[in-house]
């Protein structure tokens, strides 16, 4: 059994029998993000997710709720922004070359990375998406909810956030940010769910980021296919604090690699109703837009 498995399954025996009142001292891995939290909260982080190095950790949730068709647990990595800087790579922006998360991180000296956005046949993203003074699509999708956005201009606002269209005012936030990237809202800015459950619903592989309420960043992944308000609910179910979130991509299209301490590996997804209705993708398909992190130098 892998550690982060090990490390799950006693999370998920021992971490409901505590009590709020009690206090347990425990060796928290990691750095103090200056959050406001408790002893309970801080026990929680720490037997749920394995640290892979400081200010990232890796952790692997079985879902409250099964899939009609697989079930594997959905994995997140946790990403401390002050640890790590975000880098949007396209292929618009460099050789025209679609690449596996995989081989976008060897070719740029990335420690992982995740799908950027859905895609359109010529490669550019379906919603807006600049980087610095490269702009791959500047049309706004009035059809996607959130921005997520990073490499802030100044210091007058976080190193990266989910711009909530329908929350905040995106049009001068989104000016602000060298990195902007738009896509469907699937967890407000409130904490609510973004999508109606609906009679008929298409289910996916699902590739996900969201922000925890301590500002970390959320890579997500599932290759169990859920349909989008499912998962959200999903989400929100689980212990991970989540704040809000944007869905990235689905079906045999969504991966997710990281390589970082023991670990070196690349989850791929493979159910899409209409598209691939099996679970039988084994290989990570080459795809245009990649975000990916790297270790900030110290001092920056």
């Amino acid at each position: 059994m892998s550690r982060i498995a090990c490390i799950v399954f006693f999370a998920l025996l021992v971490v409901p029998c505590i009590s709020n009142a009690e206090t347990i001292d425990v060796q928290i891995k990691g750095v103090d993000d200056d959050a406001k939290t408790t002893k309970q909260q801080d026990y929680k982080e720490a037997v749920l997710f394995a640290k892979l190095d400081d200010g990232l950790y890796l952790g692997e949730f079985d879902s409250p709720q099964k899939s009609p068709i697989c079930n594997y647990p959905i994995t997140i990595l946790k990403i401390d922004p002050k640890f790590y800087s975000f880098k949007l790579l396209s292929a618009s922006e460099h050789d025209g070359k679609k690449r596996t998360t995989k081989q976008w991180c060897k070719k740029f000296g990335l420690i992982a990375a995740i799908n950027t956005s859905m895609y359109r046949e010529d490669k550019a993203s379906t919603g807006y998406m600049k980087n610095y003074k490269h702009l791959n699509n500047t049309a706004i999708n009035p059809k996607f909810g959130a921005f997520m956005a990073f490499n802030p201009a100044n210091s007058s606002v976080p190193l990266v956030q989910i711009i909530d269209r329908y929350h905040q005012d995106w049009k001068n936030l989104i000016t602000v940010y060298n990195t902007v990237i738009q896509n469907y809202r699937m967890i407000t800015l409130a904490g609510e769910n973004a999508w109606k459950k609906k009679t008929e619903e298409k289910i996916y592989s699902t590739a996900a980021i969201g922000i925890d309420r301590s500002g970390k960043v959320l890579f997500i992944f599932s290759r169990a296919p859920y349909s989008t308000h499912d998962f959200n609910d999903i989400l929100l179910a689980l212990p991970i604090n989540l704040k809000n979130a944007v869905y990235v991509e689905g079906g045999p299209e969504a991966t997710l690699y990281v390589k970082a301490g023991d670990t070196d590996r690349e989850w791929v997804g493979s159910y899409e109703t209409y598209f691939n209705e099996y679970d039988d993708n084994k290989s990570a398909w080459h795809i245009p837009n990649i975000i990916g992190i790297a270790k900030r130098k110290q001092g920056s």
